[in-house]
């Protein structure tokens, strides 16, 4: 989705991978100058290589919950987080989604909005217990 801030704008990219493999990568950038965002932005492509890390993973746009499976967090994807969505119709705030799974380290603590006015609100807790600290 492209459009123009209404004030400041900053950079942000992340990626989420949820229970099925689901992946949501997000890159704002920012630009001034007429017709500026025009062209399209290519996302970062993900690494498939396991980086140590075990998450709760598991994605659902129908509850406020869902089954967790365990799933290997991969590259840039260090972080545990936890997902909700929301959509207004009305100024009445309905559940979109929920989901859990492995992110970047940039994909945490965020409340903002995206893709059709969804309200995005992420949570970064711990790896599980088990797995073995990210080494460098």
């Amino acid at each position: 989705e492209k459009g123009c801030s209404l004030g400041a704008c900053a950079p942000l990219a992340f990626s989420v991978t949820f229970g099925d493999r689901t992946t949501f990568s997000y890159d704002r950038r920012c630009c001034q100058g007429k017709q500026c965002n025009k062209e399209n932005v290519p996302l970062t492509p993900k690494s498939s290589n396991p980086n140590g890390i075990e998450c709760p993973a598991c994605y659902n746009e129908t509850n406020l919950s869902c089954n967790p499976v365990h799933l290997q967090c991969t590259g840039a994807e260090t972080k545990c987080i936890e997902v909700v969505g929301t959509v207004t119709i009305n100024r009445i705030p309905y559940f979109a989604l929920f989901g859990m799974g492995c992110a970047t380290e940039s994909a945490c603590n965020l409340e903002l909005s995206i893709v059709n006015g969804t309200n995005v609100r992420s949570y970064c807790v711990g790896p599980k217990s088990g797995s073995p600290p990210l080494m460098s």
